[in-house]
This record gives structure tokens, sequence and C-alpha cells, in this order.
């Protein structure tokens, strides 16, 4: 998978960008970018799989929904996932992601504990192509 994450400058929450080759790595950078908010993503290695199943109307309604299905993972679930393999297919009108992660249990002397994310928003969501690369915006309320 190529593609990254990056943080953009914003006051009170974390603004992410996440690109790739495909929408998947788009998808996929997004949620790596947002545990790596919270934890320090490096130092997770997933033993246990999960498997994922998300839908949306469109592209923002799936990025929400999926970045929410991570989140609460680590919220309700006290897991944490680092690595994951996702496909994103269109069905009758929905878009639906399913594939599945690697999670491991939630240890802060092992992972850090950086901050506390409240909630995913559709506040400066995007999903574009340019130049060859799938790009996501969003933003985390801290």
């Amino acid at each position: 998978m190529s593609g990254g994450f990056r943080y953009l400058e914003h006051v009170t929450d974390a603004y992410i960008e996440a690109y790739g080759d495909t929408i998947e790595d788009a998808f996929s950078y997004a949620a790596k970018g947002m545990i790596n908010v919270m934890f320090e993503i490096k130092k997770i290695h997933g033993t246990s799989k999960v498997d994922l199943r998300v839908e949306g109307v469109d592209y923002y309604e799936l990025l929400f929904n999926w970045l929410e299905k991570v989140h609460l993972l680590i919220t309700i679930d006290s897991q944490v996932m680092s690595d994951f393999e996702i496909m994103i297919s269109k069905l009758d009108s929905m878009f639906q992601l399913t594939g599945w992660g690697m999670v491991e249990s939630i240890d802060t002397s092992k992972h850090g504990y950086k901050t506390e994310i409240k909630g995913i928003t559709y506040h400066a969501m995007e999903v574009f192509q340019h130049d060859n690369q799938h790009k996501v915006k969003f933003m985390v309320d801290l």
C-alpha cells in the first residue's frame, strides 16, 4: 500500500489528510492517522483478526462510518487496530467497505496515550482524486 497521512493545521481539533493510489489506501491511511492521534501506531501489533463492514450512501458517509467503526473499537471494545485489509464496492445505491483488521487490547504502557478523540465530524470532510492519488480530509473532535 503506497500513501500516508499528515496532520493539517487546526486550532482545536485534529485535521487529517490521508492519501493513496486507491480509495482503499486513502481510507486505510485515514484510520491510521486517526488512531495515531490517540496512540503510537508504530507500537501497535495486532494479534487477533476482526471482520469489518460498514456502508454509506456516498464516500463521505462511508468514510464517516468507517472512522466511527474504528473509533468504537477503541472506545467500546478497548481494542486498537494497526493493520487492515479493506475493499470498497458499490452495491445498488450503497457503498460498502468490507475487510478485516488486526487488533490487540489497548495497553497504554505499550501503546502510549496521546489524547482522547470525542468523535468524528463531517466538518471540512473531503473525498477526492488529485494527480492520480485518492485523498481524504477530515476532522476529529478532541
